[in-house]
């Protein structure tokens, strides 16, 4: 009993992915979050706090509208493509409150790379060797959060796909650090600003290259639904 219960919990949590609008969104936001992050990245700036607070910021306010906006296409494409489709069970409208926590979730997730380079630039910055590698480890230890945060999403919301998504982003994370390995470490003595702005190209290739991921995934899960599911549902008179 316990194991049908689980198993229509997931399938009720999957019901918003059964559509693959919301991971188009994701990966569109993702590619327009790469475009920022490689273009302000490299942008001089008179020092480097100056330099790494702009673009965080900018980054933040993007993020922010970004998610609102795909809040409101997605409820618009959701109430006029899926439900009439498939249905949907209207409980209590989502408060406020509960969409602000769910902003800033997703934000907290995103930015998490972020805040983690800047405390690694001012923690370890005496740290030749680490400092020197960070395009390396960053990029591979980013890919291997988010990979564990596909894999716990899928398994909570009972969806295969995800674990595929996860390896897909742990293998890119991978192979950008091999990248990154493979053309040369910094130099001794480590040039912090060089090293931070090679970890900033390595995870805008990242983010880019699982946004890219996630929008593919999400034009193959609308193709496949919207075969299955042509038309909306219209009640027998």
């Amino acid at each position: 009993m316990d194991v049908q219960i689980d198993a229509a919990l997931k399938r009720t949590r999957g019901y918003w992915f059964v559509d693959g609008f919301i991971e188009m969104a994701a990966g569109g936001l993702f590619i327009i979050l790469a475009g920022i992050l490689f273009i302000r990245g490299h942008a001089s700036q008179p020092t480097f706090t100056y330099w790494f607070l702009s673009v965080t910021g900018e980054i933040v306010i993007a993020k922010v509208i970004g998610i609102l906006a795909a809040i409101l296409i997605l409820w618009r494409l959701k109430d006029h493509f899926t439900y009439p489709r498939t249905g949907f069970v209207r409980g209590k409208r989502i408060a406020a409150t509960q969409v602000l926590v769910l902003i800033g979730n997703i934000i907290l997730f995103l930015l998490l790379p972020i805040l983690a380079l800047l405390a690694a630039s001012l923690l370890i910055a005496s740290a030749g060797n680490v400092l020197a590698s960070m395009p390396v480890w960053f990029p591979i230890g980013a890919g291997s959060i988010w990979s564990v945060l596909c894999v716990l999403a899928g398994e909570w919301m009972g969806l295969r796909r995800f674990r595929l998504l996860a390896v897909m982003i742990l293998l890119t994370g991978i192979a950008i650090g091999i990248w990154q390995f493979a053309i040369g470490l910094p130099t001794f003595p480590v040039n912090m600003l060089d090293s931070v702005n090679r970890t900033l190209t390595s995870l805008s290739f990242l983010i880019l290259i699982s946004g890219a991921i996630l929008m593919i995934s999400g034009l193959v899960t609308f193709l496949r639904y919207r075969k299955e599911n042509p038309t909306p549902y219209m009640e027998a008179s």
